[in-house]
Order: structure tokens, then C-alpha cells, then sequence
């Protein structure tokens, strides 16, 4: 079963000093009221018989705490200083390039090895499926298995990462070769061969890159 996505409205609301956008999605299936901060701005999940002086009351309270959170954690770019696999490197010039030029860079980068890793790990969980690999520029997950089309889509943010930690992501998402939700049969796979899973699931949260 496929989960509806729907529709939002976009808001502003302002804090203090700044100014925020939040698109609110709407759904008569949900119970609970979250707020994500995605790369556009923020969403808040509500249910749709909440009153929206409620859900402005959620949001208000909730972006002081997520900003805080964001704020503390070390950024992979600062001008031409970037996180490559973990170490902090200077690329003269990086910040000035066009974003397209900084992605190719990076792609360059990441995709072989996600590329050479997929391949070697699919041998050792004894898929025999051939995986074409893809990376892109997404930042509201780590990976995703197309089992359809046997292709696996790697964020390109890993490339900042220790390569312990991006083997963790090529991991999880070859075991929904086996399982595709997140059950307790899922993660009995995936710990079987990655069984420091949750100490790099931590560093990826929490923007640890070595």
C-alpha cells in the first residue's frame, strides 16, 4: 500500500529576529503532529481535524529546539573547507564553483567507491542481484533500494563521511533485498553483517563524519 502524500499550504512565521518557512501538510490519517527541517525549509505533518491555532502553537515551540540541534553540529562545507570521507580538506576555490560543478566533484568522488562496496557486499550477503548504483543530491534520506529497476540511490552527502560509515548505509539498504520495511527480521539481517550499525547511524544523525 502505497502512503498518500498531500498537498501542502506554505507559511511564515517569524522568531525572534528570523523568518522561517514551513509548509503544512494536511492528512485525515494521521494522529500525531511532527516537524522536519528539509533542505527548502520546514514541513509539519498534522492531522487534519487539528485546530490550527494548535498546530501554530506546535511549530513555534518546535523550531527554537530543531535550530538549536542544526546549529551545533559541525557543517561538511565552511567555505572551501570540506569533510572527504571523514577528514577535513581544502579545495581553493570550492565555495565560488557553480553547485552542478560541486556535486559533479563530489559525485566523481563518492560514486566509485559506493559503486566498488554495493558489489563487493552484494557478493558477501549472498545477493545475486547486480545492482546498478546511482548518487544524487538528496538530503531527506541516505539511500533508497529500487528493487524494480535492481538499483540502489546513494545520497551524495556521504561523501563526507568516514567510509566505516557509509559502508553502514550501503548495508542497510542491501538488506531490503531480503526485507523491504524495517521489521525485526529486517534488522537481524542487517546487524548480522553490520553489527556496529547503530553506533554509525548515530555519527550520520549527529553530522560525526570521522
Amino acid at each position: 500500500m502505497k502512503k498518500r502524500r498531500f498537498a501542502g499550504s506554505l507559511n511564515k512565521y517569524q522568531i525572534g529576529d528570523e523568518s522561517f518557512d514551513v509548509e503544512i501538510r494536511l492528512s485525515p490519517y494521521r494522529r500525531t503532529t511532527s516537524l522536519t527541517l528539509r533542505k527548502n525549509g520546514f514541513v509539519c505533518n498534522a492531522p487534519k481535524a487539528l485546530p490550527r491555532e494548535k498546530i501554530d502553537s506546535f511549530i513555534v515551540a518546535s523550531i527554537p529546539k530543531i535550530m538549536k540541534k542544526v546549529k551545533a553540529k559541525p557543517l561538511p562545507i565552511e567555505g572551501d573547507d570540506l569533510y572527504i570521507y571523514g577528514k577535513k580538506e581544502h579545495i581553493e576555490g570550492f565555495s565560488s564553483w557553480s553547485k552542478p560543478k560541486r556535486n559533479k566533484y563530489l559525485k566523481d568522488i563518492l560514486l566509485p567507491y559506493v559503486t566498488e562496496m554495493t558489489r563487493f557486499y552484494s557478493e558477501k550477503m549472498g545477493i545475486k542481484e547486480a545492482y546498478s548504483v546511482k548518487c544524487r543530491d538528496c538530503h531527506s534520506v541516505y539511500g533508497v533500494n529500487h528493487r524494480k529497476t535492481a538499483s540502489i540511490t546513494y545520497s551524495l552527502n556521504l561523501v563526507h563521511y568516514d567510509k566505516h560509515i557509509i559502508d553502514s548505509v550501503i548495508f542497510h539498504e542491501l538488506a531490503h533485498y531480503f526485507v523491504l520495511g524495517h521489521s525485526k527480521k529486517f534488522y537481524k539481517i542487517l546487524l548480522g553483517v553490520a553489527p556496529d550499525y547503530w553506533d554509525s547511524r548515530k555519527k550520520l544523525i549527529n553530522n560525526v563524519y570521522a
